[in-house]
């Protein structure tokens, strides 16, 4: 099958450091290659692309620049466009006000597809030989906060309301100990806390593979959650609130725990010995790698090519869903 994946980033391929959605188009792309699918790319203008990557001509239009020659599109942003061949379109963010989507577009999750009135989703995968091997032993001393600290719906106020309330270090990975950025200032001088940056790469995956577990009480309808798999892969349980596709994920008491309060939270990581590090791993090793994601993607394009549709109807969003959730003391 002749594959086109479509993304207007600005980041390489592969990814060198961040970002998540071009990590994923990257292991699909991976895992497509492997099962003999010819694939190549229409991205935008990075710094550093491989041979199969074609940059987007903003002067001509997407049709034109699609052509004839793949047998699917696979757009990672949503297109409603008119191509002439057929195609689908994966929403890997959540709506920000009312909109509607094409009928064959993929959420990432069962209840982003719902918060989206649609029914079909493919959950994320990685190519785990990218994260090297767990840390299955004793851990270091510190838990981990893994997303953009800026973004309030991220709520690293809360994952450092929790560590301190269960007297516990938190190493955090995506952004500074102040913040002035539009999306909201921050300041948090706490000494429990150290800072790393938008870190990525190997160093972020030894931060994590060291760390004891998760922080994450997102207040948001969270659309799938690559911070979780990728803290499970390596060892680490997950401490979280229960919004959006963590129970989907996190839904064995063995690898985590979920709950609205920072109490409860701070409680189950001050037990952070009851979890069992080789089952996060196992876990999320045999339920979120590439290759699972590739073949339930092969069934939309399928699907889509032998003309059915992956929604009973165009899925639509009336509400924004970026609104800030509850959460307790």
């Amino acid at each position: 099958m002749k594959i086109l994946h479509v993304m207007i980033s600005r980041l390489s391929l592969p990814p060198r450091d961040y970002g998540g959605t071009e990590r994923i188009v990257w292991g699909l792309l991976m895992a497509q290659q492997a099962a003999g699918h010819e694939v190549r790319l229409l991205w935008g203008n990075a710094a550093d692309l491989p041979k199969n990557a074609t940059r987007f001509d903003a002067t001509k239009s997407m049709r034109e620049q699609i052509g004839s020659w793949p047998d699917i599109v696979h757009f990672h942003q949503p297109f409603t466009g008119e191509l002439d061949v057929p195609y689908i379109s994966t929403e890997h963010g959540n709506a920000e006000g009312p909109r509607s989507y094409g009928q064959n577009t993929v959420f990432l999750s069962a209840r982003h597809a719902a918060n989206h009135n649609a029914e079909c989703y493919v959950h994320n995968g990685l190519d785990w030989t990218e994260y090297g091997q767990p840390h299955l032993g004793k851990a270091q001393n510190y838990f981990h906060f893994l997303g953009k600290a800026k973004w309030p719906i991220k709520n690293l106020s809360g994952a450092v309301a929790v560590s301190k309330q269960a007297k516990a270090k938190l190493h955090v990975l995506g952004g500074m100990r102040f913040s002035l950025s539009s999306r909201g200032f921050y300041f948090h001088p706490d000494l429990h806390c150290r800072f790393h940056g938008m870190v990525g790469g190997e160093k972020k995956n030894q931060l994590v593979r060291q760390s004891q577990g998760l922080i994450f009480p997102v207040r948001w309808h969270e659309p799938f959650g690559l911070a979780i798999i990728e803290s499970l892969y390596l060892g680490a349980p997950v401490f979280a609130t229960p919004y959006g596709a963590i129970p989907e994920i996190i839904n064995r008491t063995d690898i985590g725990f979920l709950s609205i309060s920072y109490t409860e939270l701070a409680d189950a990581v001050h037990s952070v010995h009851k979890y069992d590090r080789e089952a996060c791993h196992q876990y999320a090793k045999n339920r979120f790698d590439h290759l699972t994601m590739a073949a339930a993607y092969q069934q939309c394009y399928d699907k889509v090519i032998g003309g059915a549709v992956l929604n009973k109807k165009a899925p639509y969003c009336e509400q924004s869903w970026h609104q800030l959730l509850p959460v307790t003391e």
